[in-house]
């Protein structure tokens, strides 16, 4: 019988673990690639620093041996493939539905630990796992925090006090005029704002969980769900606080000095609540009792699952992942065909606005100036598949430093659901809405029902400035409307257009 010497059993090893991390590596680089472009946005300080931090980091986790590789050749164990195959299938559900790329970027951090589970023992994986939590939930927001789930965190908030204060008969203050009340009184970032305090919990719950060593399972989750629960409610509370100020006892400036303490006040009680309900998870065993274990077998064994399957299993699902399921073009709206009576020239976007389009959505925007007869001002429009390129346009305003008095929903010219702004104390007004081929809406949350039920279909956000306070209802502006949605819808629908000309076109 012929022996195979170790060396070539030992290259052997070395090549199925090369090929694993190539193939992963390789069929989920559009899970972070665009993570990658976006440090060309930072500038060399930043980047310094980050540098700096990630080899402290190293260096820790080196010296602490939290990267040391126990085995040098892929040990097939259930839990880290359950983690590795979850984690791409995650990437692959998220992309195909709200299409977050920090999201899609934590699930393959998390699918990345599993594959590191193939080469360490089970004690070492699982104490090492709130740690890679950790990193999979600061990794994807530290270099772009701007995921666009905060629009829909406040204005789901906004509808729940909109709520509280119908039921308790308190006020009418609507949904957007809580939104509105809160940008008053205080200077929210706007991409970020909303998901801060979520993101700060949670990474706040994994630092305490490393620390005091508590072990991960389902006593945990309940605790993790427990946390944001709070949290939540805590912002909740904090927006019903400042509406019943200002709305009800109608003391505006109390309600300015309150607005940060409240909200301090209110992670720090729900971080207080989380902390308690985490001393209810067991910790993992101490050093000493860990020695007197060693000797013990592992409780993990192989399973029957040959690595070939595994690393097809890897391929399979990867190369899946990057088909997009509904490929489309947006369509390009800053050509539109106007009339000669509307006049028009490029003007560039303010900061805020540069800051806020500059995400990995890649939307088309252009800003104008126009003059249509006595009317003038500027239009924003930005044209997307995805919902993260949108934003609801009152807050922009905010943004910019104008002061919102007024805002309701109009119908204009009786097609098109817009919502109509009155800023600056009257003197200047102001309307948007959100276009589609099929119809229009100014309810931006309706906007990203859409998306998750009609995927990669073009929407164009239209937002209009006067340089004077116009009224809904006055002939000019229904002109004026009238011409920019029939100009949008012929850039949406060009085959409809194409049709009705050659209807009209004179039978020879």
């Amino acid at each position: 019988m012929a022996i195979i010497p170790k060396s070539i059993n030992r290259k052997d090893n070395q090549l199925a673990t090369i090929l694993l991390i190539v193939a992963w590596l390789g069929v989920n680089f559009w899970t972070f690639q665009w993570w990658l472009t976006s440090f060309q946005t930072l500038s060399p300080l930043n980047i310094s620093i980050l540098a700096i931090a990630t080899l402290c980091l190293l260096w820790y986790g080196y010296q602490s041996n939290y990267l040391k590789v126990e085995h040098t050749s892929p040990q097939v164990y259930l839990q880290p493939v359950l983690f590795m195959l979850a984690g791409e299938l995650g990437a692959i559900a998220l992309k195909w539905t709200f299409n977050i790329p920090q999201l899609t970027l934590l699930c393959f951090i998390i699918g990345s630990y599993g594959l590191l589970g193939l080469f360490i023992s089970q004690r070492s994986w699982q104490k090492r796992l709130s740690v890679a939590l950790i990193a999979a939930c600061t990794l994807p927001f530290a270099i772009a925090f701007n995921s666009g789930l905060g629009f829909p965190v406040r204005v789901i908030t906004a509808h729940a006090v909109a709520q509280t204060l119908a039921d308790f008969h308190l006020s009418a203050a609507s949904s957007h005029d809580i939104i509105v009340m809160e940008n008053g009184i205080a200077q929210v970032d706007l991409p970020c704002s909303g998901m801060k305090s979520l993101w700060t919990g949670t990474v706040f719950l994994l630092g305490a969980t490393w620390l005091e060593k508590r072990k991960l399972g389902w006593r945990w989750l309940l605790v993790a769900i427990a946390n944001l629960f709070w949290l939540v409610v805590a912002n909740i509370l904090r927006v019903f606080t400042l509406v019943v100020l200002i709305e009800v006892v109608q003391q505006r400036q109390l309600a300015e000095v309150l607005h940060l303490p409240l909200g301090v006040l209110g992670f720090v009680l729900a971080s207080a609540i989380t902390w308690r309900l985490l001393q209810t998870v067991p910790r993992y065993p101490n050093m000493q009792t860990d020695l007197n274990k060693a000797i013990a077998p592992e409780k993990w064994s192989p399973i029957s699952l040959n690595f070939k399957w595994l690393l097809v299993a890897v391929l399979a699902i990867g190369i899946f992942g990057q088909i997009n399921p509904h490929p489309s073009e947006t369509t390009d709206v800053r050509n539109l065909h106007l009339p000669k009576t509307i006049i028009t020239e490029n003007i560039p976007l303010t900061k805020t606005e540069t800051n806020f389009f500059d995400n990995p959505a890649n939307p088309l925007v252009q800003k104008l100036r126009f003059q249509s007869e006595d009317l003038s001002g500027s239009m924003l429009m930005v044209a997307s598949n995805t919902w993260q390129a949108h934003h609801p346009p009152e807050l922009c305003f905010l943004g910019n430093g104008f002061k919102v008095d007024s805002m309701n929903s109009q119908v204009l010219n009786n097609q098109i659901n817009a919502r109509w702004l009155n800023l600056q104390d009257g003197t200047l007004s102001a309307t948007y809405w959100f276009q589609s081929a099929h119809n229009t809406t100014d309810d931006f949350v309706a906007r990203i029902w859409d998306h998750l039920t009609q995927h990669q279909k073009t929407w164009v956000m239209v937002s209009v400035l006067f340089d004077n306070p116009e009224q809904p209802d006055d002939a000019e502006i229904k002109n004026f409307t009238r011409t920019i949605y029939q100009a949008i819808d012929q850039e949406l629908n060009p085959q409809t257009v194409q049709v009705k000309e050659i209807e009209r076109s004179p039978v020879t």
